[in-house]
Protein backbone atom coordinates (compact mmCIF):
# COMPACT_ATOMS: atom_id res chain seq x y z
CA UNK A 1 0.00 0.00 0.00
CA UNK A 2 1.27 3.45 -0.92
CA UNK A 3 2.34 5.77 1.88
CA UNK A 4 0.54 9.09 2.04
CA UNK A 5 1.63 12.29 3.76
CA UNK A 6 -1.00 15.02 3.99
CA UNK A 7 -0.02 18.64 4.49
CA UNK A 8 -2.77 20.98 5.71
CA UNK A 9 -2.03 24.67 5.28
CA UNK A 10 -3.48 26.62 8.22
CA UNK A 11 -1.04 29.48 8.77
CA UNK A 12 -3.12 32.34 7.38
CA UNK A 13 -3.95 35.14 9.83
CA UNK A 14 -7.59 35.30 8.70
CA UNK A 15 -7.94 39.03 9.36
CA UNK A 16 -11.06 39.22 7.16
CA UNK A 17 -12.87 36.99 9.67
CA UNK A 18 -12.76 39.96 12.12
CA UNK A 19 -12.38 37.62 15.07
CA UNK A 20 -9.95 36.95 17.90
CA UNK A 21 -10.31 33.23 17.12
CA UNK A 22 -8.08 31.66 14.50
CA UNK A 23 -9.92 31.48 11.19
CA UNK A 24 -9.55 27.72 10.81
CA UNK A 25 -11.01 27.10 14.28
CA UNK A 26 -14.36 28.62 13.38
CA UNK A 27 -17.03 25.90 13.37
CA UNK A 28 -19.15 24.49 10.59
CA UNK A 29 -21.79 22.01 11.72
CA UNK A 30 -20.31 22.35 15.23
CA UNK A 31 -16.85 21.23 14.17
CA UNK A 32 -13.90 23.47 13.33
CA UNK A 33 -12.80 23.84 9.73
CA UNK A 34 -9.45 22.35 10.64
CA UNK A 35 -11.08 19.31 12.28
CA UNK A 36 -13.15 18.72 9.14
CA UNK A 37 -10.00 18.61 7.02
CA UNK A 38 -8.13 16.46 9.54
CA UNK A 39 -11.04 13.99 9.57
CA UNK A 40 -10.94 13.84 5.78
CA UNK A 41 -7.19 13.19 5.89
CA UNK A 42 -7.68 10.37 8.35
CA UNK A 43 -10.39 8.79 6.20
CA UNK A 44 -7.80 8.69 3.40
CA UNK A 45 -5.61 6.69 5.83
CA UNK A 46 -2.79 9.22 5.75
CA UNK A 47 0.35 7.82 7.34
CA UNK A 48 1.35 11.29 8.46
CA UNK A 49 -0.61 14.53 8.78
CA UNK A 50 1.34 17.80 8.95
CA UNK A 51 -0.50 21.01 9.84
CA UNK A 52 1.32 24.25 9.06
CA UNK A 53 0.26 27.05 11.45
CA UNK A 54 1.37 30.55 12.38
CA UNK A 55 3.22 31.37 15.58
CA UNK A 56 0.06 32.65 17.30
CA UNK A 57 -1.93 29.48 16.70
CA UNK A 58 -3.09 27.57 19.78
CA UNK A 59 -3.59 23.87 19.13
CA UNK A 60 -7.04 22.67 20.28
CA UNK A 61 -7.07 19.73 22.68
CA UNK A 62 -9.20 17.62 20.33
CA UNK A 63 -6.53 17.91 17.63
CA UNK A 64 -3.67 16.66 19.81
CA UNK A 65 -3.44 13.27 18.10
CA UNK A 66 -0.38 11.10 17.69
CA UNK A 67 -0.24 11.10 13.90
CA UNK A 68 -0.55 14.90 13.58
CA UNK A 69 2.56 17.09 13.47
CA UNK A 70 2.24 20.87 13.86
CA UNK A 71 4.83 23.02 12.11
CA UNK A 72 5.11 26.79 12.58
CA UNK A 73 5.56 29.07 9.58
CA UNK A 74 7.37 31.94 11.27
CA UNK A 75 6.60 34.55 8.59
CA UNK A 76 3.74 34.57 6.08
CA UNK A 77 5.83 34.60 2.90
CA UNK A 78 3.47 32.53 0.79
CA UNK A 79 2.22 28.97 0.42
CA UNK A 80 5.51 27.60 -0.91
CA UNK A 81 7.30 29.05 2.10
CA UNK A 82 4.78 27.22 4.30
CA UNK A 83 5.72 23.95 2.62
CA UNK A 84 9.40 24.75 2.97
CA UNK A 85 8.86 24.99 6.74
CA UNK A 86 7.82 21.34 6.90
CA UNK A 87 10.15 19.72 4.33
CA UNK A 88 12.28 18.23 7.11
CA UNK A 89 9.20 16.33 8.30
CA UNK A 90 8.66 14.68 4.91
CA UNK A 91 10.30 11.38 4.14
CA UNK A 92 11.79 11.37 0.66
CA UNK A 93 10.75 7.75 0.26
CA UNK A 94 7.07 8.43 0.91
CA UNK A 95 5.08 7.65 -2.21
CA UNK A 96 3.05 10.85 -2.36
CA UNK A 97 2.17 14.08 -0.62
CA UNK A 98 -1.33 15.60 -0.64
CA UNK A 99 -1.82 19.36 -0.24
CA UNK A 100 -4.98 20.48 1.56
CA UNK A 101 -6.18 23.77 3.03
CA UNK A 102 -7.74 24.11 6.47
CA UNK A 103 -10.16 26.74 5.17
CA UNK A 104 -11.51 24.42 2.44
CA UNK A 105 -13.58 21.99 4.55
CA UNK A 106 -16.20 20.87 2.01
CA UNK A 107 -13.87 18.82 -0.18
CA UNK A 108 -15.33 15.44 -1.20
CA UNK A 109 -13.31 12.40 -0.21
CA UNK A 110 -14.22 10.75 -3.54
CA UNK A 111 -12.39 13.55 -5.38
CA UNK A 112 -9.33 13.14 -3.18
CA UNK A 113 -9.19 9.39 -3.76
CA UNK A 114 -8.88 10.08 -7.50
CA UNK A 115 -6.18 12.62 -6.78
CA UNK A 116 -3.89 10.45 -4.65
CA UNK A 117 -3.93 7.57 -7.13
CA UNK A 118 -0.61 8.42 -8.78
CA UNK A 119 0.64 6.04 -11.46
CA UNK A 120 4.29 7.10 -11.43
CA UNK A 121 6.85 9.25 -9.64
CA UNK A 122 6.62 11.82 -12.42
CA UNK A 123 2.86 12.33 -12.20
CA UNK A 124 1.17 15.27 -10.47
CA UNK A 125 -2.59 15.59 -10.19
CA UNK A 126 -4.53 18.73 -9.35
CA UNK A 127 -8.20 19.35 -8.62
CA UNK A 128 -9.86 22.13 -10.59
CA UNK A 129 -13.27 23.36 -11.69
CA UNK A 130 -14.64 25.39 -14.60
CA UNK A 131 -16.16 28.82 -14.11
CA UNK A 132 -17.09 31.09 -17.00
CA UNK A 133 -17.73 34.23 -14.95
CA UNK A 134 -14.86 36.53 -14.08
CA UNK A 135 -13.42 35.60 -10.68
CA UNK A 136 -10.34 35.78 -8.46
CA UNK A 137 -9.27 32.15 -8.68
CA UNK A 138 -5.88 31.22 -10.07
CA UNK A 139 -6.12 29.92 -13.64
CA UNK A 140 -4.72 26.77 -15.19
CA UNK A 141 -2.83 27.18 -18.45
CA UNK A 142 -3.29 23.83 -20.19
CA UNK A 143 -1.16 22.57 -23.08
CA UNK A 144 -1.57 19.13 -24.65
CA UNK A 145 -3.91 18.13 -21.78
CA UNK A 146 -1.19 18.93 -19.22
CA UNK A 147 -1.00 21.86 -16.81
CA UNK A 148 1.74 24.08 -18.18
CA UNK A 149 1.49 26.56 -15.33
CA UNK A 150 -0.91 28.17 -12.87
CA UNK A 151 -1.21 31.93 -12.85
CA UNK A 152 -2.72 33.81 -9.94
CA UNK A 153 -5.63 36.05 -10.96
CA UNK A 154 -3.76 39.22 -9.94
CA UNK A 155 -0.76 38.18 -12.01
CA UNK A 156 -2.71 37.45 -15.21
CA UNK A 157 -1.77 39.96 -17.91
CA UNK A 158 -4.40 39.06 -20.51
CA UNK A 159 -8.00 40.27 -20.45
CA UNK A 160 -9.26 36.87 -21.57
CA UNK A 161 -8.58 34.25 -18.91
CA UNK A 162 -8.94 30.46 -18.98
CA UNK A 163 -12.09 29.01 -17.41
CA UNK A 164 -10.15 26.24 -15.63
CA UNK A 165 -9.84 27.44 -12.02
CA UNK A 166 -7.33 26.26 -9.47
CA UNK A 167 -8.60 24.66 -6.26
CA UNK A 168 -5.12 24.68 -4.72
CA UNK A 169 -5.44 20.98 -3.88
CA UNK A 170 -2.98 18.65 -5.54
CA UNK A 171 -0.89 15.54 -5.03
CA UNK A 172 2.66 14.66 -6.09
CA UNK A 173 5.51 12.38 -5.23
CA UNK A 174 7.47 13.38 -2.11
CA UNK A 175 10.73 13.31 -4.05
CA UNK A 176 9.32 15.81 -6.56
CA UNK A 177 8.11 18.14 -3.82
CA UNK A 178 11.52 18.16 -2.14
CA UNK A 179 13.11 18.81 -5.53
CA UNK A 180 10.92 21.71 -6.68
CA UNK A 181 10.08 23.71 -3.53
CA UNK A 182 13.60 25.22 -3.10
CA UNK A 183 13.52 26.36 -6.74
CA UNK A 184 10.41 28.55 -6.36
CA UNK A 185 11.11 32.30 -6.55
CA UNK A 186 9.06 35.28 -5.41
CA UNK A 187 9.13 37.18 -8.70
CA UNK A 188 5.58 38.50 -8.44
CA UNK A 189 3.72 41.62 -7.36
CA UNK A 190 3.19 40.37 -3.79
CA UNK A 191 6.77 39.12 -3.40
CA UNK A 192 5.44 35.82 -2.12
CA UNK A 193 6.51 32.26 -2.82
CA UNK A 194 3.57 30.66 -4.64
CA UNK A 195 3.15 26.91 -4.24
CA UNK A 196 1.41 26.81 -7.61
CA UNK A 197 4.76 27.54 -9.30
CA UNK A 198 5.49 23.84 -8.75
CA UNK A 199 3.49 23.12 -11.90
CA UNK A 200 5.59 25.28 -14.21
CA UNK A 201 8.74 23.69 -12.84
CA UNK A 202 7.26 20.20 -13.17
CA UNK A 203 5.95 20.77 -16.72
CA UNK A 204 9.36 22.03 -17.84
CA UNK A 205 10.91 18.91 -16.29
CA UNK A 206 8.62 16.65 -18.38
CA UNK A 207 6.31 15.67 -15.51
CA UNK A 208 2.73 14.57 -16.24
CA UNK A 209 0.70 17.39 -14.71
CA UNK A 210 -2.89 16.17 -14.96
CA UNK A 211 -6.22 17.80 -14.06
CA UNK A 212 -9.19 16.24 -12.28
CA UNK A 213 -12.34 18.34 -12.45
CA UNK A 214 -14.88 18.69 -9.64
CA UNK A 215 -17.68 21.02 -8.56
CA UNK A 216 -16.89 24.53 -7.37
CA UNK A 217 -18.85 24.10 -4.12
CA UNK A 218 -16.48 21.49 -2.70
CA UNK A 219 -13.52 23.85 -3.18
CA UNK A 220 -15.18 26.77 -1.39
CA UNK A 221 -12.59 28.72 0.57
CA UNK A 222 -13.71 30.52 3.72
CA UNK A 223 -12.20 33.91 4.48
CA UNK A 224 -14.96 35.88 6.22
CA UNK A 225 -18.19 35.43 8.16
CA UNK A 226 -20.32 35.67 5.00
CA UNK A 227 -18.45 32.76 3.42
CA UNK A 228 -18.59 30.91 6.74
CA UNK A 229 -22.38 31.22 6.71
CA UNK A 230 -22.51 29.99 3.10
CA UNK A 231 -20.36 26.99 4.01
CA UNK A 232 -22.66 26.21 6.95
CA UNK A 233 -25.65 26.18 4.59
CA UNK A 234 -23.82 23.90 2.17
CA UNK A 235 -22.73 21.54 4.96
CA UNK A 236 -26.23 21.37 6.44
CA UNK A 237 -27.70 20.61 3.01
CA UNK A 238 -25.20 17.76 2.65
CA UNK A 239 -26.03 16.38 6.10
CA UNK A 240 -29.78 16.58 5.46
CA UNK A 241 -29.36 14.74 2.18
CA UNK A 242 -27.23 12.11 3.93
CA UNK A 243 -29.86 11.42 6.59
CA UNK A 244 -32.75 11.45 4.13
CA UNK A 245 -30.97 8.82 2.04
CA UNK A 246 -30.31 6.90 5.25
CA UNK A 247 -34.07 6.71 5.88
CA UNK A 248 -34.56 9.44 8.46
CA UNK A 249 -37.86 11.31 8.08
CA UNK A 250 -37.32 15.07 8.10
CA UNK A 251 -40.72 16.76 8.02
CA UNK A 252 -39.19 20.12 7.04
CA UNK A 253 -35.50 19.46 6.22
CA UNK A 254 -34.46 23.10 5.86
CA UNK A 255 -35.31 23.83 9.51
CA UNK A 256 -33.35 20.97 11.07
CA UNK A 257 -29.69 21.56 11.98
CA UNK A 258 -27.21 18.73 12.48
CA UNK A 259 -23.65 18.41 13.70
CA UNK A 260 -21.03 16.66 11.59
CA UNK A 261 -20.80 13.80 14.12
CA UNK A 262 -24.56 13.25 14.55
CA UNK A 263 -25.54 9.57 14.46
CA UNK A 264 -29.13 8.52 13.78
CA UNK A 265 -30.68 5.05 13.64
CA UNK A 266 -33.45 3.65 11.44
CA UNK A 267 -37.03 4.96 11.16
CA UNK A 268 -36.37 8.13 13.15
CA UNK A 269 -38.67 11.11 12.61
CA UNK A 270 -37.50 14.66 13.19
CA UNK A 271 -40.04 17.48 13.11
CA UNK A 272 -39.32 21.13 12.16
CA UNK A 273 -37.04 23.52 14.03
CA UNK A 274 -34.84 20.98 15.78
CA UNK A 275 -31.20 21.76 16.61
CA UNK A 276 -28.80 18.86 17.16
CA UNK A 277 -25.47 19.82 18.71
CA UNK A 278 -22.24 17.80 18.91
CA UNK A 279 -21.98 14.17 20.09
CA UNK A 280 -25.62 13.17 19.71
CA UNK A 281 -26.74 9.59 19.06
CA UNK A 282 -30.43 8.88 18.34
CA UNK A 283 -31.70 5.29 18.42
CA UNK A 284 -34.12 3.52 16.07
CA UNK A 285 -37.80 4.57 15.90
CA UNK A 286 -37.35 7.67 18.06
CA UNK A 287 -39.27 10.88 17.43
CA UNK A 288 -37.89 14.38 17.96
CA UNK A 289 -40.75 16.88 18.09
CA UNK A 290 -40.53 20.58 17.05
CA UNK A 291 -38.33 23.20 18.72
CA UNK A 292 -36.16 20.73 20.61
CA UNK A 293 -32.45 21.09 21.33
CA UNK A 294 -30.13 18.11 21.83
CA UNK A 295 -26.43 18.20 22.70
CA UNK A 296 -23.85 15.56 23.73
CA UNK A 297 -26.44 12.93 24.67
CA UNK A 298 -27.49 9.40 23.82
CA UNK A 299 -31.14 8.83 22.94
CA UNK A 300 -32.34 5.22 23.06
CA UNK A 301 -34.83 3.39 20.86
CA UNK A 302 -38.47 4.49 20.48
CA UNK A 303 -37.91 7.61 22.58
CA UNK A 304 -40.11 10.71 22.25
CA UNK A 305 -38.48 14.10 22.77
CA UNK A 306 -40.36 17.41 22.90
CA UNK A 307 -41.84 19.59 21.62
CA UNK A 308 -39.81 22.43 23.13
CA UNK A 309 -37.49 20.12 25.06
CA UNK A 310 -33.82 20.60 25.86
CA UNK A 311 -31.53 17.62 26.42
CA UNK A 312 -28.18 18.91 27.66
CA UNK A 313 -24.75 17.26 27.76
CA UNK A 314 -24.21 14.06 29.69
CA UNK A 315 -27.71 12.62 29.32
CA UNK A 316 -28.53 9.00 28.53
CA UNK A 317 -32.20 8.46 27.71
CA UNK A 318 -33.36 4.83 27.91
CA UNK A 319 -35.55 3.01 25.39
CA UNK A 320 -39.26 3.93 25.27
CA UNK A 321 -38.70 6.94 27.54
CA UNK A 322 -40.44 10.25 27.03
CA UNK A 323 -39.27 13.82 27.57
CA UNK A 324 -42.19 16.17 26.95
CA UNK A 325 -42.78 19.83 26.30
CA UNK A 326 -40.80 22.48 28.19
CA UNK A 327 -38.61 19.89 29.93
CA UNK A 328 -34.91 20.48 30.48
CA UNK A 329 -32.72 17.52 31.42
CA UNK A 330 -29.01 17.74 32.15
CA UNK A 331 -26.30 15.20 33.01
CA UNK A 332 -28.89 12.60 33.92
CA UNK A 333 -29.82 9.01 33.18
CA UNK A 334 -33.46 8.27 32.44
CA UNK A 335 -34.35 4.58 32.59
CA UNK A 336 -36.36 2.52 30.14
CA UNK A 337 -39.99 3.56 29.91
CA UNK A 338 -39.66 6.53 32.26
CA UNK A 339 -41.50 9.79 31.60
CA UNK A 340 -40.83 13.46 32.28
CA UNK A 341 -43.83 14.78 30.44
CA UNK A 342 -43.87 18.52 30.93
CA UNK A 343 -42.63 21.69 32.62
CA UNK A 344 -39.81 20.06 34.60
CA UNK A 345 -36.09 20.40 35.24
CA UNK A 346 -34.04 17.26 35.89
CA UNK A 347 -30.34 17.78 36.58
CA UNK A 348 -27.65 15.43 37.93
CA UNK A 349 -30.15 12.63 38.42
CA UNK A 350 -30.17 8.85 38.10
CA UNK A 351 -33.71 7.75 37.32
CA UNK A 352 -34.73 4.11 37.13
CA UNK A 353 -37.20 2.28 34.89
CA UNK A 354 -40.88 3.19 34.47
CA UNK A 355 -40.64 6.28 36.66
CA UNK A 356 -43.29 8.97 36.24
CA UNK A 357 -42.22 12.53 37.01
CA UNK A 358 -45.14 14.93 37.27
CA UNK A 359 -45.44 18.41 35.82
CA UNK A 360 -43.45 21.16 37.48
CA UNK A 361 -41.05 18.81 39.26
CA UNK A 362 -37.44 19.92 39.72
CA UNK A 363 -34.34 18.30 41.10
CA UNK A 364 -32.62 20.92 43.26
CA UNK A 365 -29.08 19.85 42.41
CA UNK A 366 -27.08 23.00 43.26
CA UNK A 367 -26.60 24.70 46.63
CA UNK A 368 -24.65 27.66 45.27
CA UNK A 369 -21.29 25.92 45.65
CA UNK A 370 -21.61 22.19 44.92
CA UNK A 371 -23.84 19.98 42.80
CA UNK A 372 -25.44 16.83 44.18
CA UNK A 373 -27.18 13.76 42.77
CA UNK A 374 -30.82 12.76 42.98
CA UNK A 375 -31.58 9.02 42.71
CA UNK A 376 -35.04 7.73 41.89
CA UNK A 377 -35.74 3.99 41.93
CA UNK A 378 -37.72 1.91 39.45
CA UNK A 379 -41.50 2.45 39.23
CA UNK A 380 -41.46 5.49 41.52
CA UNK A 381 -44.12 8.19 41.11
CA UNK A 382 -43.19 11.84 41.64
CA UNK A 383 -46.25 14.03 42.08
CA UNK A 384 -46.61 17.34 40.27
CA UNK A 385 -44.87 20.48 41.48
CA UNK A 386 -42.44 18.56 43.71
CA UNK A 387 -38.92 19.72 44.59
CA UNK A 388 -36.34 17.03 45.28
CA UNK A 389 -33.46 18.61 47.21
CA UNK A 390 -30.27 16.70 46.47
CA UNK A 391 -28.54 14.70 47.68
CA UNK A 392 -31.63 12.55 48.07
CA UNK A 393 -32.77 9.01 47.24
CA UNK A 394 -36.30 7.97 46.35
CA UNK A 395 -36.74 4.21 46.68
CA UNK A 396 -38.33 1.79 44.26
CA UNK A 397 -42.13 1.98 43.99
CA UNK A 398 -42.13 5.05 46.26
CA UNK A 399 -44.64 7.90 45.90
CA UNK A 400 -44.03 11.61 46.37
CA UNK A 401 -47.13 13.67 47.10
CA UNK A 402 -47.77 16.63 44.84
CA UNK A 403 -46.35 19.95 45.99
CA UNK A 404 -43.79 18.36 48.31
CA UNK A 405 -40.28 19.64 49.06
CA UNK A 406 -38.34 16.43 49.73
CA UNK A 407 -35.10 16.87 51.69
CA UNK A 408 -34.77 13.35 53.15
CA UNK A 409 -34.56 9.90 51.59
CA UNK A 410 -37.86 8.12 50.95
CA UNK A 411 -37.88 4.36 51.50
CA UNK A 412 -38.91 1.74 48.97
CA UNK A 413 -42.68 1.61 48.56
CA UNK A 414 -43.26 4.55 50.96
CA UNK A 415 -45.21 7.78 50.45
CA UNK A 416 -43.24 10.97 51.00
CA UNK A 417 -45.28 14.11 51.63
CA UNK A 418 -44.16 17.52 52.86
CA UNK A 419 -46.84 20.21 53.07
CA UNK A 420 -47.85 22.98 55.45
CA UNK A 421 -51.31 22.65 57.00
CA UNK A 422 -53.99 24.36 54.95
CA UNK A 423 -55.93 27.00 56.85
CA UNK A 424 -59.09 28.83 55.93
CA UNK A 425 -60.16 32.28 57.19
CA UNK A 426 -63.85 32.93 56.68
CA UNK A 427 -65.17 36.19 55.22
CA UNK A 428 -61.60 37.23 54.24
CA UNK A 429 -62.68 39.09 51.10
CA UNK A 430 -65.24 41.22 52.99
CA UNK A 431 -62.69 42.13 55.65
CA UNK A 432 -60.18 43.05 52.97
CA UNK A 433 -62.60 45.40 51.21
CA UNK A 434 -63.34 47.32 54.43
CA UNK A 435 -59.72 48.48 54.70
Amino acid sequence: MKKLTTIILAAGKGTRMSSSRSKVLHPIANQSMLSHVIDTSQKLKSNKIIVVVNKLFQIPKENLKTNITYVVQKKQLGTADAIKACLKNINKNDNCVLMLYADVPLINISSLKKLINLKSKKEIKILAFKKLEKNNYGKLVIQNNLVKEIIEAKEFKKDTQPVECNSGIFCLNAEALIKFIPKIKNNNSKKEFYLTDVFKLAFNSKYHTKVIFGEEEEFMGINNKTELASAEIAMQDNLREKFLKQGVTLVDPATVYFSKDTKIGKDVTIYPNVFIGPKVIIGNNSVIHPFSNLEDCKIGKAVAIGPNARVRPGCVIGDNAKIGNFVEIKKSKLGKGSKVNHLSYVGDAIIGKNVNIGAGTITCNYDGKNKFITEIGDNAFIGSNSSLVAPVKIGKNAYIGSGSVITKNVAQGALGVERAHQIEIKNWSKRLKRK
